[in-house]
């Protein structure tokens, strides 16, 4: 497993971007804990949460929403998750590409999590920050879907446009680029990020396919057969990020996506030091916050999302997770905007 490094390849174009703005590239990367160096040398390892740091400050300090999504245009998926692209070239139908990605993603980084989940009129690819890396994904969400998305268009009919693309954050007041990127289906203030895909596009042969490639890639990157897919903490975060807006995220729903017992999940996630209980409690106070600072949600609507049957047992759940009401949270954001928008002198940089 990679860990919640990743490598600084993603950070390719992101010096000058910033540089075009006006601003230093290297002032960014050090106040994001990103050494300059990475932005210049596309080998090194870094920070999965520090690199989405870096996303939310290029975006603010160069006052530009759409920098997670500009750097996107340049950005080739195979380039940024490097060995684990291979298991998917050789995927037979696009189908088994999202459900090899969102399997093995851990094989690039635990900093974010991804899930597939099959509905009625095809499936749902979903991306996520994990649970502690990241107090805002906004930048990176829409980099990470417009980079997988990308992908996907490579086997899908010339012009297709997916039926439909979700954040959970707020829509920017200039949606062009979003629309040239994604389409013209796009929703805000969703339950989460991902990409809707139909049948007729998960169908499709993948023009590479090589099914023993594709097996013998498989047990080179696990090392051995039979290693599972991903920890299972990882596996179960990124289906209660999936399935909690929807209701059907108890363990039982947990474990039947993944395909075994009640108890052996528990008996799996108890050897690995963890609980369903603590894993679904901690993604709710991380979405709570998210959705809380870059959504447009109420707090009734915010309930509902989380699982909660009113807003009274959401505060009191919110009260303990962040030690703090939803209101005084809401106080706090407004002050900070108003503070971060204060213009402030730009440091001296050579980088």
């Amino acid at each position: 497993m990679a860990g919640p490094m990743i490598g600084s390849i993603i950070l390719s174009g992101a010096a000058e971007k910033i540089r075009q703005c006006g601003r230093k590239p290297g002032s960014i990367a050090r106040k994001a804990g990103i050494p300059p160096a990475a932005l210049s040398d596309p080998g090194l390892l870094v920070s999965g949460r520090d690199v989405m740091t870096f996303f939310e400050l290029a975006a603010r300090t160069c006052r530009c929403r759409t920098f997670g999504l500009e750097m996107s245009v340049t950005a080739h998926l195979g380039a940024v998750i490097g060995p684990l692209w291979l298991l998917l070239r050789h995927a037979q139908t696009v189908e088994q590409m999202c459900i090899d990605l969102a399997k093995h993603f851990d094989l690039y980084s635990s900093a974010a999590v991804m899930a597939y989940r099959p509905t009625k009129a095809g499936g749902l690819l979903h991306w996520s920050v994990a649970t502690g890396h990241g107090e805002s994904e906004v930048q990176m969400s829409e980099y990470a879907v417009a980079t997988i998305l990308g992908e996907i268009r490579l086997h899908a009919p010339l012009g297709w446009t997916p039926p439909a693309v979700h954040f959970r954050h707020e829509a920017p007041v200039d949606l062009r680029l979003h629309r040239r990127i994604f389409g013209p289906n796009l929703h805000f203030n969703s339950e989460h990020n991902s990409i809707e895909l139909d049948a007729a596009v998960l169908r499709r042969p993948h023009s590479a396919a090589a099914p023993q490639v594709r097996s013998l890639v498989q047990k080179v990157l696990r090392n051995e057969e039979g290693l599972p897919a991903a920890p299972i903490e990882l596996q179960v975060e990124g289906l209660i990020r999936a399935l909690l807006p929807y209701g059907a995220c108890s363990a039982d729903d947990v474990s039947q996506a993944l395909g075994i017992s009640t108890r052996t999940l528990q008996l799996h996630l108890q050897l690995a030091g963890k609980s369903f209980r603590l894993i679904k409690d901690a993604v709710r106070a991380d979405l709570a916050s998210k959705y809380l600072q870059h959504s447009g949600l109420n707090v009734t609507q915010m309930a509902a999302r989380l699982g909660y049957g009113d807003p009274t047992s959401l505060s009191r759940s919110f009260r303990r997770w962040h030690g703090d009401s939803v209101r005084g949270q809401q106080q706090a954001l407004k002050l900070k905007a108003k503070r971060l928008a204060t213009p402030t002198r730009p440091v001296r940089d050579q980088a």
